[in-house]
């Protein structure tokens, strides 16, 4: 997503509002994926020497969870600012920050659910949806 500066008026924002592949932001790797385009909504002020970004970003995560291995979505929202020294240049391309924002919102630890039980150790069973007869360890 990029911002044209010439296209700023006086006292007025600019708005722009893409549809971003994951694959285009590079984001879509490891244990983060994203099964359809990441919504970016961005709001910009000029300054005589600096870009105000307002950003909303909406996408669709999917999880395995990291306690019993279950697959589950979730809608990832986060609202942010960003701020650029704009001396000098045309444009501003803002697709690395916004990447970056959504990298440092993944959690570590994924749970499917606050009381999820995970899996018993001893058979593999989901706690969740089955009990087992297993001794606890």
């Amino acid at each position: 997503m990029k911002f044209f500066l010439k296209t700023f008026k006086e006292n007025q924002s600019v708005t722009l509002e893409e549809e971003i592949s994951p694959t285009d932001l590079d984001i879509d790797v490891g244990i983060m994926h994203f099964p359809s385009d990441i919504l970016v909504r961005a709001e910009a002020w000029k300054g005589e020497d600096g870009l105000s970004v307002a950003v909303h970003v909406e996408a669709e995560r999917e999880f395995t969870c990291s306690s019993c291995l279950e697959e589950f979505n979730n809608l990832f929202e986060k609202d942010f600012s960003l701020h650029y020294d704009i001396k000098g240049l045309d444009s501003v391309e803002i697709d690395s920050d916004v990447r970056d924002e959504i990298i440092i919102e993944h959690p570590i630890r994924i749970l499917c659910r606050k009381d999820c039980r995970g899996l018993c150790p001893s058979c593999g069973a989901n706690l969740n949806e089955d009990s087992c007869d297993c001794k606890e360890v």
